[in-house]
């Protein structure tokens, strides 16, 4: 019985501390509707960028145009209109201190795809140069609105370090109708704090939603339980404390890997193709795996924590590109998504380490420990493959949903659960897997190394 009580104790204190923050995290919304225009501006240290968003099928009433709404129709229809839409956005967007307009230079475009609808997106440059970016000013927009009294257009921040605004996409600032057309954005309300811990939270978002991340780290922790000598091959691990120590390894090494290309890429001393940076990640998953059933660096996954973290490291570096940072504000970034990159990545163990701990003596372990290898090693060969050649072969499809929250988390509590049961019932039965010989010959009393937790 002393056994079974320090096991429910493990599993509860390792749950307990977590489930708060883990309800907490909400999924983003979408902000696209199909009805309403959108404005977003990035502002950064010394300038103002944005995009501004048509609904296409209004932009083709207003302007009597034909755009496709389909993917591809809709970027040739965009192209070929160029120059048209342009000037309707600079003729219906107007930034400035209220008094005098800074100026607009439209400059690139590209296609959103909802199920809503098609929007075509111009992006522009505010042309005035600051030593720094007022926190006031006006914008005017009727964009759609002039020909349409009953539609309305949002503005929204998209990047703002002062307000913690990063890469948003569904947290409108403002709303403009047919009588309301000029209206002041104020950024008065900002901090150090609020950015950084906006950044922090993008860290662990990205870990939640991360599952290439989420599954390199779970092929990396199913043999922490485990030992692996040549003659017997994976045992049990002897105690919980050895395969902490294996964990914390791994994690350390993994989190010193990343950190170093994620500050690389993060200044941009470092840059590869996104394509292959995205590639190696989904190879390094699949090799993790692989090595579980054919373990070549056995007892020592630290180390291929820490070569395959180099490339995870450059795949964080690559949002930040997305997060409207400039060099002023660049340190504080990466060590703050850094650091919720390493919450994020923390909770994750907290949840599946004490499960695959109270696991581990069990024979279901060996089939868990075995297929869950191998259905790693098939996904991430799916993704290398799509992401090698540009194509979708429905991997998300399948995966996505298993992840998605916050059903994950209820998922890890049933399986916490049902670890439990079965572990119970095995050793009931007394088939429990035996320790390893070394670990029975210091302490021949099951219940003990399991009481040392």
């Amino acid at each position: 019985m002393k056994s079974k009580s320090t096991v429910m104790r493990v599993l509860l204190a390792s749950l307990v501390p977590v489930a708060t923050l883990l309800l907490a995290l909400g999924s983003p919304a979408g902000a696209h509707t199909g009805e309403q225009s959108y404005v977003y501006l990035d502002i950064l240290e010394d300038r103002i960028e944005g995009r501004v968003e048509f609904p296409i099928d209004q932009l083709n009433d207003v302007l009597d145009l034909s755009i496709p709404q389909g993917r591809d129709g809709a970027l040739r229809g965009i192209a070929e209109n160029l120059e048209l839409l342009q000037d309707y956005a600079g003729d219906h967007l107007a930034i400035g201190d209220g008094t005098v307009d800074w100026g607009l230079d439209f400059d690139g475009f590209d296609m959103l795809f909802v199920n809503a609808g098609s929007y075509a997106i111009l992006e522009f440059e505010v042309v005035e140069r600051f030593d720094s970016v007022p926190r006031q000013f006006t914008v005017f927009f009727d964009g759609i609105i002039e020909s349409n009294p009953d539609a309305d257009a949002f503005l929204l921040i998209a990047n703002d370090w002062g307000t913690g605004t990063f890469a948003n996409e569904a947290d409108d600032l403002l709303r403009y109708t047919s009588g309301n057309t000029t209206q002041v954005v104020d950024l008065d309300d900002s901090s150090w704090w609020k950015g950084m811990s906006a950044v922090i939270d993008l860290g662990i978002d990205h870990i939640r939603i991360g599952t290439d991340h989420i599954l390199f780290v779970i092929a990396l922790v199913l043999p922490a339980v485990l030992v692996f000598n040549r003659e017997d091959g994976w045992q049990p691990a002897p105690t919980f404390g050895s395969s902490l120590w294996r964990v914390m390894k791994i994690v350390t090494m993994f989190t010193i890997a990343h950190s170093i290309t994620l500050t690389l890429g993060g200044f941009e001393i470092i840059e590869l193709p996104a394509r292959g940076v995205e590639f190696l990640i989904a190879i390094s998953i699949a090799l993790a795996a692989l090595h579980n059933l054919k373990p070549r660096f056995f007892n020592k996954e630290w180390a291929i924590a820490f070569g395959f973290g180099l490339f995870h490291g450059l795949g964080f570096a690559g949002l930040l590109s997305d997060l409207g940072l400039d060099r002023s504000n660049r340190i504080q970034s990466l060590l703050g998504f850094n650091l919720g990159i390493e919450i994020g990545q923390a909770v994750i163990i907290l949840l599946l380490f004490p499960v695959l701990f109270i696991l581990r003596r069990t024979l279901a372990y060996t089939w868990i420990f075995t297929l869950g290898s191998i259905a790693l090693a098939v996904v991430a060969t799916g993704w290398a493959f799509e992401r090698l050649f540009e194509t979708d072969v429905g991997v998300n499809d399948l995966i996505d949903p298993v992840f998605a929250w916050p059903r994950a988390f209820w998922v890890m509590i049933v399986a916490a659960m049902a670890a439990t049961a079965l572990y119970a019932f095995e050793d009931r039965r007394r088939r429990l897997r035996p320790l390893p010989a070394t670990a029975v010959a210091e302490d021949p009393d099951d219940d003990e190394v399991l009481v040392e937790v």
